[in-house]
């Protein structure tokens, strides 16, 4: 796969008729050769009727995603030649990039006005695509990923559930736009595992 000069797609399907698109990864492959379909764990409530198969070309967004959460695991996951970035689609980091890109596109974000608390007073750092944040709610502080942002907001995919009293109540893989003020370090998140982390 090479990742600046193949045109990549999205395949949407509803062959189940269950009113959800299904999205994978579309690699058309040179002439002669069968195309590569690498399925994805995100669906989306369609809008639209029948069961025929869409091909979606990449937006340049999509593009600029991938390859930013691409060079935070460059090191051990692509391989630089003169024609590009060369990867191997059946990493699994590459594909767990894949799919969060996905989730980026084809998901409507949670609404998480009555969810998110006020900002916290503490030592913050620069936060650029591909941070881990806490996401400072009124039952718990998750761990998320940073998708996209803008002077005000981030754009957050979760990468566990919001949880109160054992129940779940907005599921992982959701995806959350927030201001930045809710954004905490990863520290903050219950999930976060290293002990010599200090809280200020």
């Amino acid at each position: 796969m090479n990742a600046e000069m193949q045109p990549l797609y999205w395949r949407l399907q509803n062959n189940d008729n269950s009113g959800f698109d299904a999205v994978s990864l579309l690699m058309p492959a040179a002439e002669g050769e069968p195309a590569t379909l690498v399925p994805t764990e995100v669906s989306f409530c369609s809008r639209r009727s029948g069961s025929q198969d869409v091909d979606v070309r990449w937006t340049e967004e999509d593009s600029d995603l991938f390859l930013q959460l691409l060079d935070r695991v460059s090191d051990d996951h692509a391989d630089e030649t003169d024609e590009g970035v060369v990867l191997d689609i059946n990493d699994g980091v590459v594909q767990g990039i894949v799919q969060l890109v996905a989730l980026a596109r084809f998901k409507t974000p949670w609404p998480s006005d009555e969810l998110v608390a006020g900002g916290v007073n503490t030592v913050r750092d620069e936060l650029e695509i591909g941070d881990l944040v806490g996401i400072h709610t009124h039952a718990a502080t998750p761990m998320a990923i940073v998708v996209g942002m803008d002077s005000i907001d981030l754009t957050c995919i979760l990468l566990e559930d919001i949880e109160v009293d054992g129940k779940s109540i907005v599921p992982e893989h959701s995806v959350f736009v927030i201001n930045r003020d809710s954004a905490l370090p990863p520290e903050f998140a219950e999930s976060y595992t290293d002990e010599e982390a200090v809280l200020h």
